[in-house]
């Protein structure tokens, strides 16, 4: 009961009867009609709309609460001496709250008997139809090879009961320990996935495997693994339709032979006629982390669909645990208030482009900046301010530098960009579109127009410097050069050329 009365629906329509009584009271007192009149129209359809679509608790709580309001206008009726009918309307209305309540649970009592009637006589024609199959069945007593069989098979259960349903267990608690330990040293989806997938063509003796991941967000399902032009043919679940729809939303398994035999689930499985074997939502507590598509098993057992439960339980555990290390890992390599890497990260980045540029003679350009005068947002509209023109920077830099750059917040408002396979004029091009943009694009901060600048230094490798930190070092001597000359432009210096800051 606590459940019913802790749900939407309810205090929904609870809160309309209390809304509906001063408007039934002023309606009443504005018409001059007798008691009980207005409250009764008004609130007669919340009282059936509740009948109809609450429990049975929840419905007669509605319908007290719609009586009470038919008594409310006696207390709060202005016009209550010039109303000449006063208690017998206002009794008849809630009578007629409460027949119309009556009248509606019999009904659905009747319907509720009627659907179990047809529940129990499905059931019995299942039963029926099952024992007929197994009257039906051909047994061969010439063949003296039957009675053997079934000798043997009782000998070898009484040996090795697991061999009935044809489940080695000692062999299937060495493998889920095995798939534990794979699935808990893998630490990113990119390897994760094909392991899931392996060890379940490998446990349950299935041709296909596909694993579907769920964005909450989006309220969509997408393919963990790419695309290939040889999986066409593999089932594709959809979110809002069909057995995929119905896994999502009861975060149950479905199992097809259970489906075709449930006449429930059977109406779903004719909306996804190409159902695979099996179904398996990947949860963790309440979570949905995907769905675990299983097809082409060969082995059919009464087992199987336990190991899909089990299976499905390690792999989303394993799933979440990639989810949550790789959220880490964007943490302690992101800045927290640009979202640009931050600068411990972004020198790994450099070191690594700078061997690969030396290793295949290609070319490597970096773009320094520094916003002018950034201490006077602070000063005059505070650091909030100060903090939204960081994050608009960034926003520019991000949506102005090519996809394959390195972009970083390199301290304070200090902005950095490697771009590689760039040269030093394309270098300087990029910088000059960065600054016409912050240029050009004011930034509008609670009404408050603000103008942001930057200046820039661009330098390119091996024209001079040839480390990372020479690189940085030369940079920066270009940006407060790019300062010291009046700030908002590009200073740098041209390969084959003197060390002169060109602007």
């Amino acid at each position: 009961m606590r459940n019913y009365y802790t749900a939407i629906q309810f205090w929904s329509y609870s809160l309309l009867v209390v809304c509906l009584c001063p408007l039934a009271v002023f309606l009443g007192s504005y018409m001059g009609w007798p008691l009980g009149i207005a409250p009764l129209l008004l609130l007669a359809p919340i009282t059936v709309l509740a009948a109809i679509s609450s429990p049975r608790v929840c419905s007669w709580t509605i319908t007290v609460l719609a009586v009470g309001a038919c008594f409310s206008e006696i207390f709060f009726r202005s016009d209550i001496s010039e109303v000449k009918t006063t208690y017998p309307l206002s009794i008849m209305s809630a009578a007629v709250l409460i027949g119309l309540t009556l009248l509606i649970d019999a009904y659905i009592g009747k319907l509720r008997g009627k659907l179990s009637q047809i529940y129990n006589q499905n059931d019995e024609l299942v039963r029926q139809l099952y024992e007929c199959q197994r009257e039906t069945q051909p047994v061969s007593d010439k063949s003296p090879s039957g009675a053997d069989k079934k000798e043997k098979m009782q000998v070898e259960s009484k040996e090795n009961p697991d061999a009935e349903f044809g489940v080695n267990y000692p062999l299937l608690l060495l493998t889920l320990q095995d798939i534990g330990r794979r699935i808990s040293t893998n630490q990113s989806n990119e390897s994760l996935i094909p392991t899931v997938i392996s060890t379940a063509k490998a446990s349950l003796q299935c041709e296909y495997c596909q694993v579907y991941l769920w964005d909450s967000k989006a309220s969509a399902l997408k393919n963990a693994l790419p695309v290939r032009s040889r999986d066409k043919h593999e089932y594709r679940p959809v979110p809002n339709s069909g057995v995929a729809a119905w896994v999502i939303e009861n975060r149950q398994i479905v199992m097809r032979n259970d489906a075709e035999k449930d006449y429930r689930l059977k109406r779903i499985l004719e909306e996804d006629p190409h159902m695979p074997d099996a179904i398996a939502p990947l949860t963790v507590g309440s979570e949905l982390i995907g769905l675990l598509i299983i097809d082409k098993v060969d082995i059919e057992s009464p087992t199987i669909g336990r190991l899909i439960y089990i299976l499905s339980n390690i792999y989303a555990l394993g799933i979440k645990n990639s989810q949550l290390f790789k959220r880490i890992e964007e943490m302690a390599s992101r800045d927290g208030l640009t979202g640009l890497l931050n600068h411990a990260t972004f020198q790994d980045k450099l070191q690594e482009l700078i061997k690969n540029a030396e290793a295949q003679s290609t070319t490597l350009s970096i773009i320094m900046s520094d916003i002018d005068h950034f201490k006077s947002f602070n000063d005059t509209y505070g650091h909030q301010a100060g903090d939204f023109v960081l994050k608009e920077v960034a926003r520019i830099w991000k949506t102005v530098m090519p996809e394959n750059a390195i972009v970083a917040r390199y301290g304070g408002e200090e902005f950095i960009g490697v771009l590689a396979d760039h040269e030093y004029s394309q270098a300087v091009q990029i910088a000059e579109d960065l600054r016409e943009t912050l240029e050009n694009c004011p930034i509008l901060f609670e009404g408050q127009q603000l103008q942001v600048t930057a200046s820039f230094g661009v330098t390119e490798l091996r024209h001079p410097a040839t480390t990372t930190n020479e690189l940085v070092k030369v940079a920066d001597e270009y940006l407060y050069k790019a300062k010291e000359a009046g700030r908002n432009q590009v200073a740098g210096i041209a390969p084959n050329s003197a060390r002169k800051p060109s602007n």
